[in-house]
């Protein structure tokens, strides 16, 4: 009967339940039986549409959750929730977390920045279909990153500015759909494979610096690339293996 509870996987689906109570109810007792026995895995998917009765609208619904995964010395953390944009009030900090996906997310210099110091073993953020407002990537151990955006929700009310990418271990990148972000490379030398989307906005004005370019063809160990141009009519794509 009590075998579950050294299981190091957790995924947990909220389309098995029909209301946000039910889910509530099963996860608080479910965490609670188990204790803080060691986890590997975490993933949490949460989808309360117009259909439900409630929906998740603010992280504190979930926090308690998330920390009760870190306090288990989670190494795999996922939480893809389909409703509105939340915001992650607090920091994450776990010595053996090694990744972490997030959707739906507001995500800005703050949370990256306590996240990259409080998770110092961190190997690979994806940042799925969230608000991206960041102006620096800056991380010493990170191998792998996603960020991707639907639609315009990643506009940043400041208007078009850089956004700074510092990870001289990164082999791994994946950049799509952010508007309003010139991407600026300051060391990403160990890159393998990247995909990148660069906004339009970077070659509309000579104040305006895309080292894009300059910086990926310095890199010895690039093995492909996929290089696309945002434009508001068209794409504009490069392949190169």
């Amino acid at each position: 009967r009590n075998v579950w509870v050294s299981a190091r996987c957790l995924s947990i689906d909220s389309d098995q339940f029909s209301t946000l109570r039910q889910l509530k109810k099963f996860l608080d007792n479910l965490l609670l039986d188990r204790g803080y026995t060691a986890l590997h895995t975490f993933w949490l998917r949460i989808n309360f549409g117009i259909f439900y009765p409630d929906s998740i609208d603010d992280y504190c619904q979930i926090r308690p959750w998330v920390c009760h995964a870190l306090r288990s010395n989670v190494q795999v953390l996922g939480i893809v929730h389909h409703g509105e944009i939340l915001t992650i009030g607090n920091a994450f900090t776990s010595s053996y977390l090694k990744r972490l996906q997030l959707r739906n997310f507001d995500v800005d210099d703050w949370f990256v920045k306590k996240l990259f110091s409080g998770c110092p073993n961190l190997e690979e953020l994806e940042l799925i279909c969230c608000f991206v407002n960041i102006i620096k990537f800056s991380s010493t151990k990170l191998q792998r990153s996603t960020v991707t955006t639907t639609d315009d929700r990643s506009i940043s009310c400041l208007g078009f500015e850089d956004m700074v990418i510092d990870m001289p271990k990164l082999v791994s990148l994946d950049i799509k759909e952010v508007p309003d972000r010139n991407l600026y490379f300051v060391d990403v030398s160990s890159l393998e494979t990247a995909s990148v989307c660069i906004d339009e906005s970077s070659f509309a004005s000579s104040q305006v610096d895309c080292n894009v370019l300059s910086a990926l063809s310095n890199i010895t160990s690039l093995r492909s690339l996929s290089l696309t141009v945002r434009h508001k009519v068209c794409f504009l794509r490069w392949i190169l293996h």
